[in-house]
């Protein structure tokens, strides 16, 4: 997952990141062991996702199975359906995965998203992207995005799009969108 991942966020030394829809952080904790000395946002609207005990414990035993010191900063916060509840004009990157198909208020979301980046920061949505309008994801039942009306969400709320990366060939519609402000 680190080899995969790095090359598309190329996280730096002391960069300020956020999760939305970070859930229990586990993954953001992986990738905190692609640069040193990150700071990393953790949201989501569930509390019980991102109790402080429960993270650090999962900080403690991945850092542990790597045999690495942590260097990372995490902080947990209780966004809503709505608001992200971080910083205006703060991260350099904010990522979104799996879980932009089931914001209910997707447009309030994404004018808050555009509110915490940095004028050059950058926006990466992973997602599985439709076959055909009206799929649904497998786990939660949601519609998914088709690769069209995730662009046009996007580009009506303040994103251009950047690239995207493919993460493995078998599975070409799951993928890693980079957007920047326009």
């Amino acid at each position: 997952m680190l080899k995969t991942y790095s090359g598309i966020y190329n996280f730096q030394k002391t960069e300020k990141i956020a999760s939305i829809g970070a859930g229990s952080g586990v993954r953001e904790i992986i990738y905190s062991m692609m640069a040193d000395s990150l700071t990393i946002h953790l949201e989501d609207i569930d509390p019980v996702c991102l109790q402080p005990e429960k993270l650090s414990l999962t900080i403690r035993q991945l850092y542990q199975i790597r045999g690495q010191t942590c260097s990372a900063f995490f902080i947990p916060v209780r966004g809503s359906e709505q608001e992200t509840g971080l910083p205006s004009r703060f991260f350099d990157k904010i990522i979104i995965e799996n879980s932009l198909h089931e914001f209910t208020h997707s447009n309030e979301m994404l004018a808050s998203i555009r509110g915490n980046l940095k004028k050059d920061g950058y926006l990466f949505i992973g997602e599985l992207v439709a076959r055909r309008k009206g799929q649904k994801h497998q786990g939660c039942r949601r519609p998914l995005f088709t690769e069209e009306a995730l662009f046009h969400l996007l580009d009506s709320n303040g994103f251009r799009f950047v690239e995207k990366t493919v993460l493995d060939p078998k599975h070409p519609y799951d993928r890693v969108y980079r957007f920047a402000l326009k």
